[in-house]
């Protein structure tokens, strides 16, 4: 298929899992797993289901946070179901559905939708990228002391490594921690934020955020630091 209808399918399947998340808020949400500073709920998993369920005439491998996939590399789709799953426990409206086309690590695809406020931020490779079908672009903020950083605190890190990361802190003129990796990115993109970083995201987290971003004028990097997690830097390209 080509990319154009492929993203039409990862948003019509973004659009269903939102329908239904939204349809879930007000009912009791049921803990399948809670450890550490991590939580995992019975929506999470029946999001995924219906992301899959809508993706799958494309034939393609699915790599999705809930079930995993066999494939890890080559062409297929990485799905998170609910990124943001404690800001959706909590009723925080900062929680997203992400949807990625990748090829390797090459992003062809990017898809996240806030379902709380029906906007839908997507990307083709080579063609650009939109809020809700309007053109998006990265701000032109050059200067860390007049840019907003958005980033999570790396709760594992060394004592050490925590007080450098609160040092950095102080160059920036804003610091946002929204609880959601995809919509960083599209806060980047979109210009709302001029920098977002991070370490210990997981691939489902930030994948498509690097179509949407650098579809929009900005840099996208990613490195990994074990076998699942990475550390990310999305920025505007100037800082």
């Amino acid at each position: 298929m080509e990319l154009i209808n492929l993203k039409n399918i990862a948003i019509n399947a973004a659009k269903k899992a939102g329908d239904f998340l939204n349809s879930q808020k007000e009912h009791k949400k049921k803990i399948l797993n809670e450890n550490g500073r991590d939580i995992k709920l019975e929506v999470d998993e029946k999001t995924e289901t219906i992301i899959r369920m809508e993706l799958e005439d494309t034939k393609i491998e699915i790599l999705g946070e809930e079930f995993g996939g066999k494939n890890l590399n080559g062409l297929r789709w990485v799905i998170d179901p609910l990124d943001g799953t404690a800001n959706y426990f909590r009723g925080i409206d900062q929680c997203c559905v992400s949807i990625a086309l990748m090829d390797d690590k090459d992003c062809l695809i990017g898809v996240i939708y806030n379902f709380n406020t029906h906007d839908i931020y997507s990307a083709v490779k080579g063609c650009g990228s939109f809020l809700n079908d309007a053109p998006i672009h990265v701000s032109d903020i050059s200067e860390k002391n007049k840019a907003s950083l958005t980033t999570g605190f790396p709760a594992s890190e060394s004592l050490e490594s925590s007080m450098e990361f609160l040092e950095n802190l102080k160059e920036w003129k804003k610091i946002r921690m929204f609880g959601s990796a995809a919509l960083s990115c599209a806060y980047v993109a979109s210009g709302k934020c001029d920098f977002y970083a991070e370490k210990g995201v997981y691939l489902w987290d930030f994948a498509a955020g690097i179509c949407i971003v650098e579809e929009a004028g900005g840099n996208a990097q990613y490195a990994s630091i074990d076998d699942k997690r990475y550390s990310v830097k999305f920025s505007n390209n100037l800082l």
